[in-house]
């Protein structure tokens, strides 16, 4: 990724840089000026009536999903296989990163979420909303990363609307919202930053393959011991592996992302599959309670995305390589 983020026109770019500033000081200002208001239930009883009508609840539990774990791995890994391998492993890092950052602020914090009565209760506190920093920090990612202006529309209404679904159906706050907008949007610029400087100088370049690989199981595994916050070491497990399958793949499987149309099904199809089998199947015997075993069992959806599944869709033919 280089610079600039947004736009080559220097005007343009100066112009949404200082819109994405305006927008932190906003929600900011609305948190420390009206933080009381901000945690009421007035705005999400008032929405309810809405959801009387079917549509409107299937479209709000729509953008919800589209903030969900389970949209985001399957996305992820289909962009990986299908589009393009750089986008989709930087856009899994930025997923990450932002989880933890919020999982820390969520338990330093300790806001209990809404009750709305028949309405099951979440098990995570509330502020900030992880739908809205997720939403900010990946849509963000790929609007910068693709630079089609048909896909910042998309960007801007999935950052709207996903943290509005979350008001409408219950789980947050408007200051849960707010507070997702004045994190999310300073973590995705640093975020972009920092990967601008690494390609730019070329640092990734410059270190061996078994010094990344170590790297790559290092840092998440000493973030995982030692963070204490709750479902950080099944965030951390994900990144070693995606980390490491991401870095072995380019030296050695070299899979090229294009192939027939029938075949990129078939790749979707079976490498979701296969990753949902092991989050999912693998659950029982590496449970998400012992944060060891929980941290091999999303290590191994990462390796899965990133490496074994290329691996075999290109022992399979459904993809050549480079």
């Amino acid at each position: 990724m280089h610079r600039p983020y947004f736009s080559s026109n220097r005007s343009c770019e100066r112009f949404w840089l200082i819109f994405c500033w305006l927008v932190v000081i906003c929600c900011s200002l609305a948190l420390w000026l009206f933080w009381d208001q901000t945690r009421t239930m007035d705005l999400t009883n008032y929405l309810q009536q809405f959801r009387t009508y079917a549509p409107v609840e299937y479209f709000f539990q729509f953008f919800t999903f589209l903030g969900n774990e389970e949209f985001y791995l399957i996305a992820i890994g289909i962009t990986f296989w299908c589009i393009s391998k750089s986008l989709g492993f930087w856009g899994s890092m930025f997923l990450l990163v932002s989880g933890v950052v919020t999982s820390v602020i969520k338990d330093l914090t300790a806001l209990e979420r809404p009750y709305l009565e028949g309405m099951q209760q979440l098990d995570s506190y509330a502020f900030p909303s992880g739908h809205t920093t997720n939403a900010v920090m990946v849509w963000g990612y790929l609007a910068v990363r693709l630079r089609k202006t048909a896909f910042w529309i998309w960007a801007v209404v999935a950052m709207v609307l996903i943290p509005f679904s979350r008001i409408i159906l219950g789980y947050h706050f408007l200051g849960d919202i707010l507070g997702g907008f004045a994190f999310g949007i300073p973590l995705l610029l640093l975020c972009l930053w920092i990967s601008a400087v690494f390609v730019e100088k070329g640092l990734l370049e410059k270190i061996k393959l078994p010094h990344i690989i170590i790297l790559c199981i290092a840092v998440p595994a000493l973030l995982a011991a030692f963070l204490p916050i709750s479902g950080v070491h099944t965030l951390m497990g994900l990144m070693a592996g995606s980390s490491v399958g991401y870095a072995l793949e380019k030296s050695k499987v070299r899979m090229v992302e294009k192939s027939r149309w029938y075949f990129q099904i078939i790749k979707a199809l079976l490498g979701t599959a296969i990753l949902f089998g092991i989050i999912l199947g693998l659950r029982s015997l590496l449970p998400s309670s012992d944060l060891f075993l929980g941290f091999i069992r999303y290590g191994l959806g990462g390796i899965w995305v990133t490496l074994l599944a290329p691996a075999l869709f290109v022992a399979l033919k459904l993809s050549p390589r480079e």
